[in-house]
């Protein structure tokens, strides 16, 4: 599977693994458990900047509005990772997951569903 192409839960499921969270679908959701004696919460960091926002800063990914191709956002990691998507917070973790795991991703497929 192509992480260039991958997007929404599928998206975030791959960040939680990329970031080495255990992430599980409940109630239709993508949750994750924060901590002990605390109720799983939403996995969204591709639409969520108290999650996405971090990686972003911690990554120093540098994000671009591509206004000659595209009409994306594009997010690169140094030293070779570019990625787009039609948000800020798709390109980032887009990149991101991209700088851990490669262009193909892992045969996982099932999991990330």
């Amino acid at each position: 599977m192509q992480a260039a192409h991958i997007s929404g839960d599928q998206l975030d499921y791959w960040v939680a693994k990329a970031r080495g969270i255990p992430a599980f679908r409940e109630a239709g959701e993508l949750r994750y458990s924060p901590g002990a004696n605390l109720p799983p919460r939403k996995w969204n960091p591709t639409r969520y900047w108290s999650q996405g926002g971090p990686i972003i800063e911690e990554q120093k990914i540098d994000l671009n509005w591509d206004t000659e191709g595209t009409l994306e956002w594009s997010a690169s990691i140094d030293p070779d990772v570019l990625a787009q998507g039609g948000s800020v917070l798709e390109a980032a973790m887009r990149a991101y997951v991209i700088s851990v795991f490669g262009a193909e991703l892992p045969g996982d497929e099932a999991d990330s569903r």
